[in-house]
């Protein structure tokens, strides 16, 4: 048996340092661009897409932290243009790498096997393909089905649970989208059948989605994680297993943090990142996605930065603590706070309603990152709400 690499206790500050470098969150960006773009997701693996637009989209939000000057219609170009990206599940549904579409062959299996109203999808299959060879390109109001259908969401028209679930068997692509209304095309119209999947037995599959989910965060700990959603069938005991096998083959190393009792594995490649992660050099302030990889494992993040965060907006307004889309901030190694802005694109205002201020910061860095967030927003004008601070301490709140 291959001995297993195992690094000295580390201090809580290096992992912290570890996982915001790795992140490219600690002092200035070093993603760029539409290159950046692409690396940060050759580095990830995928970033996980949701369509509410409050104050961006997830993925938007999640780049536009990481990548200097990014525009949304950069990842439009990457996705519908370019190419280099597309639309597909790996978590949940995400944007990977258009390279790892053939990666996610079981989960398109999965689809044609089962999936919901697949009786619709199957009956009304084969008018589809024929409307799309010969008109290239469709979105449900091109195809004339009047009956509605269980759907995932809700009750949708059969034009669109039929397109979708093709879509999730691998049948059709996404071509582009005109807001949220999704536009399709036959794959090998976009990819001249060169998408070909993959086959692998189990033990290679959760090796690699195992591996691909640590890169995701990266680090994660042997524990049931929203992080492992989208790997299909790791139950526990096949967990552990694929841990063990990539600890032998060395694909990762094993970390323990100092005042936590749990190990954590890291890529093997990032392994001098964690022992000699960047010091601090310059204050820096960053919006997170409430979605954001770095976070798809929240009791991780509450154990090594002392911070509990909960998307609220599925929950009852009487419940929530904070409000409908708030989202964490962060300010050199911490979180420092959450907050809640609204991008009104009517009058191109950016509101900020609420920052909750749980650390010491920095306003003025806080502030310049609001100034910049408007400007990925397109926002010409910022308004602050009346008492927009609220210093939140053991508990009790006091508005500045």
């Amino acid at each position: 048996m291959n001995s297993v690499i195992k690094m000295k206790i580390q201090t809580i500050e290096k992992a912290r340092h570890y996982l915001l470098a790795y992140h490219g969150l600690l002092n200035e960006p070093i993603f760029e661009g539409k290159t950046g773009i692409t690396d940060f997701v050759k580095l990830v693996g995928c970033v996980q897409f949701d369509p509410i637009d409050i104050c961006g989209r997830n993925a938007d939000l999640t780049f536009q932290s990481r990548v200097r000057h990014y525009k949304k219609s950069m990842l439009e170009e990457l996705l519908y243009q370019d190419r280099s990206l597309m639309d597909y599940f790996d978590k949940n549904l995400s944007i990977i790498l258009t390279a790892d579409w053939p990666l996610m062959s079981r989960r398109r299996e999965q689809f044609r096997k089962e999936s919901r109203s697949s009786d619709i999808a199957n009956k009304h299959e084969q008018m589809i393909l024929d409307y799309l060879s010969a008109h290239d390109v469709a979105c449900s109001k091109d195809i004339d089905l009047k009956e509605r259908a269980d759907w995932y969401w809700s009750a949708s028209s059969s034009a669109r649970v039929v397109l979708e679930t093709l879509y999730f068997r691998g049948d059709l692509v996404i071509h582009h989208k005109k807001g949220t209304i999704k536009y399709y095309s036959k794959q090998e119209h976009l990819f001249n059948n060169q998408l070909i999947d993959q086959s692998f037995n189990d033990d290679e599959h959760d090796d690699l989605f195992l591996l691909r989910r640590i890169k995701a965060v990266g680090l994660l700990w042997d524990k049931p994680s929203d992080a492992l959603l989208g790997i299909l069938d790791l139950k526990s005991e096949r967990r552990k297993a694929a841990f063990k096998r990539l600890l032998e083959s060395k694909k990762i190393t094993c970390v323990n943090i100092d005042g936590i009792k749990d190990s954590f594995y890291i890529p093997m490649e990032h392994i001098d990142l964690f022992g000699n992660p960047p010091k601090i050099r310059q204050t820096r302030t960053e919006f997170l996605a409430p979605l954001d990889n770095l976070l798809w494992d929240r009791k991780l993040i509450s154990a090594i930065f002392d911070f509990d965060y909960k998307w609220e907006i599925y929950e009852p307004e009487h419940k929530r603590k904070h409000g409908y889309y708030v989202i964490p901030v962060i300010q050199d190694n911490a979180f420092v706070g959450r907050i809640e802005a609204i991008n009104q694109k009517k009058t191109k205002t950016l509101l900020i309603k609420r920052f909750w201020q749980e650390k010491p910061i920095n306003l003025e860095s806080l502030e310049e990152c609001i100034e910049r967030f408007a400007l990925f927003n397109q926002a010409k004008h910022i308004e602050y709400a009346d008492d927009w601070i609220i210093l939140t301490t053991e508990g009790s709140s006091e508005v500045l």
